[in-house]
């Protein structure tokens, strides 16, 4: 019995996948095979070349020590930040050069800018894959692989529930860490800025691929860690974040996943 981890797209929000990889480590959870997009690759990579512990330490480091790691890179015609940067900080951590070199099997997804096709990657460099995995149209620079032009995977497939059932899950856990708040709770943004409309707008496309991705493929156990009110570019609480992951997979999690492989045993028994 194969169990699968679909890691979701949502910026900053994707630290929590950290957290949820610890919890259902320490609750001796087995993971086969993992696929991730946009922020989820960066997570799905990290977790499958056993670097979540560096990962976490460069998180939790002042805002002031690492977001010039990231984004103090020179814009080109394509977008806002180049990304190599960025790209060298991911060799860094993930340490990881090409897929064959996991120990977990793990697929990115992207998106064709030209086709607008979901391209999976799962063979090849690593890095470069889980770049263009995060190539948020606009803000960083579209990654050219294997003859295409590739970008953010968000945009067709934002939680990879169907990847992982391709790469041979026969239960998949799911991470979806971009809900949108409740409208009876939503609050009116008190100076609308260019990053709010943009952030918003690709949430709202995100949260509805999403659930009409699930309706027909859904996850055998979903987890939606409570990230609701957290701005997808605030990478200053990743303390707290990682916290929240943890939190996420609790005791219902839990007795559904345990519930999920005995029916699917029994299935296959009978």
């Amino acid at each position: 019995m194969k169990i699968g981890l679909a890691l979701g797209s949502g910026g900053a929000r994707g630290i929590t996948h950290l957290g949820v990889w610890q919890r259902l480590q320490e609750l001796e959870i087995p993971i086969h095979c993992i696929a991730g997009t946009s922020i989820g690759a960066i997570a799905g990579a990290t977790i499958a070349a056993g670097r979540v512990d560096e990962a976490i330490t460069w998180c939790k480091m002042s805002s002031w020590k690492k977001l010039p790691e990231l984004v103090l890179d020179l814009p080109t015609m394509k977008a806002l930040i180049a990304g190599r940067k960025v790209e060298k900080k991911l060799r860094q951590i993930i340490a990881t050069e090409r897929f064959s070199d996991l120990p977990i099997p793990f697929a990115a997804v992207a998106t064709d800018l030209n086709t607008g096709e979901a391209v999976v990657m799962q063979e090849g460099d690593l890095i470069s894959a889980v770049r263009a995995s995060m190539a948020i149209p606009g803000v960083f620079s579209p990654v050219e692989r294997d003859g295409r032009v590739l970008i953010d995977g968000g945009l067709v497939n934002p939680v990879p529930v169907s990847v992982c059932r391709a790469l041979g899950a026969d239960v998949v856990i799911a991470v979806d860490v971009n809900p949108l708040a409740d409208p009876a709770e939503a609050k009116p943004f008190k100076k609308l800025h260019i990053k709010d409309v943009l952030l918003q707008s690709f949430g709202i496309l995100n949260y509805e691929l999403t659930r009409r991705e699930f309706a027909v493929n859904g996850p055998d156990v979903l987890i939606c860690p409570a990230v609701e009110h957290v701005v997808a570019l605030d990478f200053r609480n990743a303390r707290r974040l990682v916290e929240i992951g943890r939190q996420a997979v609790d005791e219902k999690v839990v007795e559904t996943l345990k519930a999920k492989i005995s029916h699917k045993k029994e299935r296959k028994l009978s």
